[in-house]
């Protein structure tokens, strides 16, 4: 949903077990970046291990590790990306409570970094203003949202923003039934035939979450 490219810079909210990160460092390749956030210290310290030990840290040189709340490090986060930021982007203030500099224009910074936000968090409309700056144009931000209820509130708040809801996609858990049977044949002959059983389970359809996918416009 970000269609993501080789060498792609990509921002990612709840580090969780680094399972996400991990598929993301792939995609973006090595040179490409994913910086992923996760406000607690222990779960990046642990993601930081899974990730150390997954085919002896292949991905490693792609995942950058932070720790904090979204909208609090983003500057840091920024700065580390590109240095000369530092001189026009102060890396203690969040971006919302320094509105008027001239190193934004109507909610971006100048040179917008990432190619796409991946937020996995329960109130992801609280951090997009603090973080929707800097995204491409054109890119998106996809959000992991398991009640419709945050889906609902997510599209309303995005409608203060620059980003068009573009998809919204609800990921279920269907089980199938593969083996291999023998057929029933009065045929002597026929009567071990084998053949595929291919049909979805009788337990009921789980659902697990929902995908938003917003996509960044441009000024109007």
């Amino acid at each position: 949903m970000l269609d993501t490219s080789p060498g792609d810079c990509i921002l990612e909210a709840g580090t969780g077990n680094a399972g996400l990160s991990m598929y993301l460092a792939r995609a973006v390749g090595p040179n490409g970046k994913v910086h992923s956030v996760e406000r607690s210290s222990s779960t990046s310290e642990h993601a930081q291990l899974v990730v150390e030990q997954f085919r002896r840290g292949v991905l490693m040189p792609s995942i950058v590790f932070h720790v904090g709340v979204l909208g609090e490090v983003i500057n840091k986060v920024a700065v580390s990306i590109d240095k000369s930021l530092a001189t026009v982007l102060n890396a203690e203030k969040p971006l919302a409570e320094d509105p008027e500099h001239t190193w934004k224009e109507q909610g971006n910074i100048v040179a917008p970094l990432f190619d796409g936000i991946v937020l996995d968090m329960p109130t992801p409309w609280t951090q997009l203003p603090q973080i929707f700056g800097f995204l491409k144009t054109d890119r998106f931000v996809v959000c992991y949202l398991p009640s419709i209820s945050q889906v609902m509130d997510l599209v309303r708040a995005s409608r203060q923003w620059p980003l068009l809801v573009e998809d919204v996609v609800e990921v279920d858990w269907r089980s199938w039934d593969i083996k291999v049977a023998i057929v029933r044949n009065p045929d002597p002959l026929a009567a071990s035939d084998e053949a595929m059983v291919c049909r979805p389970t009788h337990t009921p359809i789980g659902h697990t979450a929902f995908l938003v996918k917003l996509r960044k416009c441009g000024a109007q």
